[in-house]
């Protein structure tokens, strides 16, 4: 039997009452609800646990930086212990298995299963699978922690060689213009980097300056672009496009995502897969469950990305506030700050409210803004700390020792 949406605002609940809050998924939407739920006194003592399999959570905007060493592995992936340290969150490395909405249960892989007064499912998204021959077996995609570290050491492979080395990337939306940008700054000019995209212009729903921005980073770097460009097939030392076979000595796969499928009782979804939601990102028939991020398809139409992601986190994390004080639930609304890109290394490009900038100060504001929006206090700082001795270095190379 579903439950009522209001039902939660008509309930006594006991002086003593602490809720159970299970968050599925440890992502931006999942890791980030979890913390802002910390901002309320009255839920410091309520059951706050997150489950999420992997030991570390990925920044995603700054996985370049990695690869052109600017920033280490520590940076974009800090633990989940280190993270939640000093909080009320309890982590279960596990991944979930099923969600039972009409029992309030959620059991997991490893055959735990756990109780719930409130859900938020934050599952993701994952690779879009290509019908292209050979890509699962020869192409590399760029989304995982797995992916960063065997990526960059292809790369430092490659720089070693003293050969002609050819690099494909398919894809020309944001991650395929910054990995391209990156790529080419890392191995320089002995590689000949290419762009590969179906459609006719790159960034296709980015705002113009931005695009402009990253055509003159591409020409910088002497990528070459190949446009309504179809892949047919994928070596393992090329690429055959439009029945032209060309060498490729590392061939990335940057072409989007797709929701993780929906488990356990069945909700309603799109044609994407992704789950309906109310505006206040509830589930339509259970008051107690919300969705955040790409696997949620709310009212209002917004991108599918990290600051998308992290703006719904605020808001299932006051809603949630709100209904354990038998208050009404706020609609989310999203407010779009603006678009950045790495456009190789220590450039990069920004539109913000009419605005664009691009080259080092470009880099540098895109830089600062994705380290104020790392997930607490503790690591921010160090991450800052360390930023701002490189920047002293870069000023004033010949310091006294």
């Amino acid at each position: 039997m579903t439950q009522s949406p209001t039902q939660t605002f008509s309930l006594e609940r006991p002086a003593a009452y602490r809720p159970r809050i299970v968050i599925v998924g440890g992502g931006f939407g999942g890791l980030y609800t979890a913390l802002y739920l910390q901002k309320y006194r009255h839920l410091k003592q309520c059951s706050i646990r997150l489950i999420e399999p992997r030991d570390r959570f990925l920044f995603t905007p700054l996985l370049y930086e990695v690869l052109t060493e600017e920033l280490l592995l520590w940076e974009v992936a800090p633990t989940y212990q280190n993270l939640l340290m000093g909080t009320n969150i309890q982590w279960q490395q596990d991944r979930a298995d099923h969600i039972d909405l009409e029992r309030q249960r959620v059991t997991l892989c490893q055959g735990d299963s756990f109780h719930y007064d409130y859900l938020v499912v934050a599952t993701g998204a994952q690779t879009r699978q290509l019908p292209i021959p050979g890509i699962n077996q020869h192409g590399m995609t760029f989304r995982s922690l797995e992916d960063v570290i065997t990526v960059k050491a292809r790369l430092d492979h490659l720089a070693q060689t003293s050969q002609p080395v050819a690099v494909t990337v398919i894809g020309a939306g944001a991650s395929g213009v910054e990995l391209a940008t990156k790529v080419a700054d890392r191995l320089g000019g002995q590689a000949q980097v290419r762009l590969v995209d179906r459609g006719n212009q790159i960034l296709k729903p980015f705002p113009p300056g931005l695009q402009r921005q990253a055509m003159i980073a591409l020409k910088q770097r002497n990528v070459e672009l190949y446009l309504q460009t179809q892949v047919n097939q994928v070596g393992p030392q090329t690429v055959q496009l439009d029945h032209v076979e060309l060498p490729s000595h590392l061939t990335l796969w940057a072409t989007g995502a797709e929701p993780v499928p929906w488990l356990g009782t069945p909700v309603s979804t799109n044609d994407r897969g992704q789950v309906l939601v109310r505006s206040t990102l509830q589930l339509e028939d259970y008051f107690n469950v919300f969705v955040v991020g790409d696997v949620a398809a709310p009212q209002q139409l917004i991108p599918n990305t990290a600051q998308a992601a992290y703006q719904a986190a605020a808001t299932v994390a006051s809603n949630l506030a709100n209904m354990t004080r038998q208050r009404q639930p706020q609609p989310f609304r999203y407010l779009h700050l603006g678009d950045m890109l790495a456009l190789g290394k220590g450039t990069g490009g920004v539109w913000s409210f009419g605005i664009s900038l691009g080259g080092k100060l470009g880099g540098f504001i895109r830089r600062a803004v994705y380290i104020h929006r790392l997930p607490t206090n503790h690591h921010r700082l160090k991450v800052a700390r360390r930023a701002l001795r490189q920047l002293g270095r870069a000023i004033w190379p010949f310091r006294r020792k």
